[in-house]
């Protein structure tokens, strides 16, 4: 088990594909996140996140992604990643004016979320809890029921 200095946070060594449209939000995560030993992939956007694990998702461990992108928002993003690899963790982002909206969206689809504005300690910790949650059962499908007569 590993133990956390007080105010230390959490560390690893997975590779996150980070996607945010804001620059200077998408640096200062991605700073945070490699001074806590993850590799970053960084995308702006759905269609260079897309791209990138195109060339890599074997690798990819988590997508960290902004919830309200244009043209592709970040739970239809997981959603496109998920069908290539279902193991896939995913941790969506949004600020205080889409707050209500994305926890709802991340509850109905089984993701994880974390509000803006976020700490070091706060992401690293979301980001650590999310990458050691167990994966999520999938959805049971209701399917008629066959009987066979002997």
């Amino acid at each position: 088990m590993t133990q956390i200095e007080p105010n230390s946070a959490p560390r690893g060594n997975e590779v996150v594909l980070l996607v945010e449209p804001e620059p200077e939000t998408r640096k200062l995560a991605a700073f945070m996140l490699a001074k806590q030993g993850y590799q970053i992939l960084e995308a702006r956007n759905a269609m260079d996140a897309l791209k990138i694990y195109d060339e890599c998702h074997a690798a990819v461990d988590l997508l960290l992604t902004e919830a309200v992108m244009a043209r592709v928002n970040g739970h239809e993003l997981a959603q496109l990643l998920m069908e290539q690899k279902p193991a896939l963790r995913i941790l969506l982002l949004a600020d205080a004016h889409y707050e209500r909206l994305t926890r709802r969206i991340a509850a109905g689809k089984g993701l994880a979320f974390l509000p803006r504005p976020f700490t070091m300690n706060g992401l690293a910790g979301k980001v650590r809890e999310v990458l050691d949650a167990r994966a999520a059962p999938k959805p049971r499908t209701r399917t008629a029921a066959r009987w066979t007569h002997y």
